[in-house]
């Protein structure tokens, strides 16, 4: 019988892995590494910002320390609106909720348009536009500007005289270009509007410096006005402090109702 030394079933051959050199262990991990070193900046300058953040939003911190108002002023004053702007003086440059501020100014009947922001390093700056106003509507006191808005002011510090409008609402445009159109027509005959009206059924009535009243009724608007520029010089100005009322809605004439005679229809 032989006897021999055979493999033993199951072993396993162990190799060893050929020595790394130390230049090749640091080029495996030098990708990581600047990772992470990038990762560490990163998170450096975050922290530093949010803390540069808190800085900047402290309370105390950069206080408005005034007020600029831009725009020019009529029936406002700076006076009038400064304790609305002052209550926000001391608080914070970038913290200041300034739209607030907006909204509170252009609550006032006055104001068209209103703007604000921040002026480095301590102003709020306000750049304003007043409403034109027009003349008065009705008998209330409100008023209506040059675009037809009708608005009750608080107070009026521009010297009249001012129009009198009245009408139907809905019909302020067309009352102002009315106005502007009877002005045009009749200021060079010497009638100066002082009232204009339209009732509810749409008739135009005016009222003239002297006391003087036109009806015009609610057609033919343009023919009947310029019916009265052409009369009134030639056949109505030398007797116009006797007249109450001059009515138009004549087809080709006129009717006049005198200050003496019977009770002239009124223009309300």
């Amino acid at each position: 019988m032989r006897l021999g030394r055979g493999r033993r079933h199951g072993a396993t051959s162990l190799k060893r892995d050929p020595a790394v050199a130390p230049g090749q262990r640091w080029a495996a991990w030098k990708p990581w590494l600047r990772g992470l070193g990038v990762v560490l900046v990163l998170a450096a300058v975050g922290f530093g910002l949010e803390a540069g953040l808190r800085a900047l939003r402290e309370p105390g911190a950069f206080p408005l320390r005034q007020v600029r108002f831009e725009g020019e002023l009529r029936n406002l004053t700076e006076a009038d609106l400064q304790p609305l702007a002052q209550a926000y003086l001391g608080q914070n440059f970038f913290v200041a909720n300034l739209d607030e501020l907006r909204v509170a100014l252009a609550a006032d009947p006055w104001i068209e348009e209103v703007t604000v922001r921040r002026s480095w390093p301590d102003t709020v700056a306000i750049q304003l536009r007043e409403r034109v106003a027009f003349g008065y509507w009705g008998e209330r006191g409100e008023m209506v500007d040059a675009n037809g808005y009708r608005f009750r002011p608080p107070a009026l510090r521009q010297p009249g005289p001012w129009p009198r409008l009245a009408g139907p609402g809905g019909r302020e445009k067309a009352l102002i270009k009315a106005w502007r159109d009877i002005r045009v027509r009749l200021d060079p005959v010497g009638l100066t509007l002082v009232k204009l009206k339209q009732d509810e059924r749409r008739a135009w009535w005016l009222t003239f410096d002297s006391g003087l009243q036109v009806y015009l009724g609610r057609e033919r608007f343009e023919e009947r006005l310029q019916r009265l520029a052409h009369v009134y010089p030639r056949v109505l100005a030398a007797q116009a402090d006797r007249i109450a009322v001059v009515d138009l809605r004549y087809g080709n004439g006129f009717a006049v109702r005198w200050k003496s005679g019977p009770p002239a229809p009124t223009a309300g």
